[in-house]
């Protein structure tokens, strides 16, 4: 556990809270542990995983907890992630101060959870079977279309990740006053003049109508949500579950 202490403070910024040893937390800017067991199975035993931008890696070390196999994959660098031009000079600086290091986090996770997950360098827009060793039974988004320029065809990319009948999983912000609004109707806000990191904020009959749009069938609500955050993460989130046509 001292080991592990030591590892950690070596990273001076962290994403995710994850317990990488007994009661030795990462200091992470989310805590997704009770969102956790709201939207992953109880037991992937034999099944084969995607995290989707995996960041520090909490989503892929719980469904490996799970007994899944699991891939994580993630861009090379911050810089070149879907930040919106307008904004990317002052993050690439904010960044720098902070010490933000993809990566990082998650190789002193993975070694002090002794995980066999395997993390590969790719945009999810290049996601494919044969890139990532072969199709998946269950692929995981989490908060990740938000940020995205085209989140549907990122979806469309997912899709062929997955074996036929195969499940995706996402947890992703909506507006509850875009709901309210326009209950039947999908609607996302533009957020790139409001927002540093995003692209679209999106009611929740837009967050099931991206996955149909994508080639996905049996689109639902699954929960709502709202993790623990300092300032990462805030509102309301919602579950999806869709599937791959069989």
């Amino acid at each position: 556990m001292s080991d592990a202490r030591t590892a950690v403070a070596g990273v001076p910024f962290w994403y995710h809270t994850i317990e990488v040893a007994p009661g030795v937390l990462t200091p992470g800017q989310v805590d997704l542990r009770t969102s956790a067991a709201k939207l992953l199975p109880d037991d992937l035993t034999g099944r084969r995983a995607l995290d989707v931008g995996t960041f520090d890696g909490f989503w892929a070390f719980e469904l490996e907890r799970r007994g899944a196999q699991v891939v994580a994959i993630d861009v090379d660098a911050l810089d070149s992630a879907q930040w919106p031009p307008l904004n990317r000079p002052r993050l690439e600086r904010q960044a720098a101060e902070w010490g933000m290091e993809l990566g990082r986090g998650f190789a002193v996770a993975h070694e002090a959870l002794g995980s066999s997950v395997q993390r590969i360098v790719c945009d999810v827009y290049d996601a494919a079977p044969d890139r990532l060793g072969g199709p998946f039974d269950l692929v995981f988004m989490g908060a990740i279309t938000e940020h995205l320029r085209d989140p549907v065809r990122a979806l469309e990319a997912v899709l062929s990740c997955l074996r036929p009948g195969g499940e995706l999983v996402q947890m992703e912000p909506f507006s509850i006053r875009n709901t309210l609004r326009a209950p039947r109707t999908p609607v996302a806000h533009f957020q790139p003049l409001v927002s540093d990191f995003n692209w679209w904020y999106p009611n929740l009959s837009m967050l099931k109508a991206m996955p149909w749009a994508a080639g996905f069938v049996d689109v639902r609500r699954t929960c709502f949500l709202r993790p623990p955050s300092s300032r990462a993460m805030t509102g309301w989130y919602a579950g999806i579950a869709s599937r791959r046509p069989s």
